[in-house]
């Protein structure tokens, strides 16, 4: 339906010029007004109540536009929010397409779309990697990757921070296609606002990854934060500065009897290996602790080399079965 037209006013007669037909003419100017223009007001009123997409607001206290649309239009809008089919419900109403997103709803909509998917051929270097995009990714793609054997893919976002090509980048591994996916490691960094240059890596820890085995790249700690283990040497805890603390375990049976000078101790000293090796013997200290009745006996240890202590064990008056342990403390690297 196009929009109705106005008809030309009649001549308007001028009051300063007597004119033979002024009664002719105001008639006609009149009758235009009460009929022809006041039938094409209605008809233009019409084709806004049918066709508008204005909705059933107030304006000035006046109601314009439809109150009940017709389909595909807009339903609703009131002082300051506007809903109904057309329009997201709320931040979680993320089915179907065509809809006025919400303000609150923006960023659920957008995360609740699959990102895209660049194999192992997709020649998509990550480094230059536009603010925005996101996806599964293959290790096999050019760029600077995370250090270590983190996985063959990796969820890579790339997010503006600030103006410029500032972003941050994040590529979390541990993605399966069938089953369990495994414990998901993430890194994450930042490239500078001239998008010249990135900053390293840097692993983002987690109750997951706190835990693990510690190691090291020049100085820089490159995995768990901290290592324990144990095995017939004893037990061990490694840090990811670089500390390490070894325990033994109990040396018993012993027989602290031979004098030395107005003291009594072990025949030989007994030979103890750390259960891991420091990084040496420079950064070793520790101390001998006696089990049992403390008062008895007491130990002395002496670092040969960085995998090798002599543990001696002393007491005021002969004693036998004897019982001590040793703990360590250094670096391992």
């Amino acid at each position: 339906m196009s929009i109705p037209g106005f008809s030309p006013f009649p001549p308007i007669p001028q009051r300063s010029t007597p004119e033979a037909d002024f009664d002719a003419k105001m008639y006609a100017l009149f009758q235009h007004f009460a009929t022809t223009h006041r039938n094409e007001l209605l008809a233009f009123i019409e084709f806004l109540e049918t066709n508008s997409t204005v909705i059933g607001a107030a304006l000035n206290g006046t109601t314009i536009g439809l109150t009940d649309p017709a389909a595909a239009k807009f339903t609703t809008l009131e002082a300051d929010s506007v809903g109904g089919g057309a329009v997201q419900a709320d931040g979680g109403d993320l089915e179907g397409d065509g809809k006025l997103v919400r303000m609150d709803g923006a960023l659920a909509a957008a995360l609740s779309r699959g990102g895209q998917y660049r194999g192992a051929t997709a020649e998509y270097n990550i480094d230059d990697a536009a603010p925005g995009d996101a996806g599964l990714v293959s290790v096999s793609n050019p760029g600077t990757w995370p250090p270590g054997n983190n996985g063959t893919f990796a969820w890579m976002t790339t997010q503006r921070i600030y103006s410029g090509e500032t972003v941050l980048q994040r590529a979390t591994f541990g993605y399966q296609s069938t089953g369990t996916p495994a414990t998901p490691v993430t890194f994450e960094r930042i490239r500078s606002s001239g998008g010249s240059a990135w900053s390293p890596w840097s692993k983002v820890y987690s109750q997951a990854s706190l835990l693990g085995t510690v190691s090291e790249s020049g100085g820089t700690p490159t995995g768990a934060v901290i290592e324990r283990g144990s095995n017939a040497n004893g037990e061990y805890v490694r840090f990811a500065d670089g500390t390490q603390i070894c325990i033994s375990p109990d040396f018993t049976n012993l027989d602290v009897t031979e004098t030395t000078g107005a003291l009594y101790r072990t025949a030989a000293p007994i030979s103890w290996t750390p259960p891991a090796g420091f990084g040496g013997a420079i950064s070793m200290s520790g101390a001998v602790l006696s089990q049992g009745n403390s008062r008895t006996h007491w130990g002395t240890l002496r670092v040969l080399n960085s995998n090798s202590i002599d543990i001696s064990v002393f007491a005021p008056t002969p004693a036998t079965d004897r019982a001590v342990r040793a703990m360590v403390i250094g670096r391992w690297f």
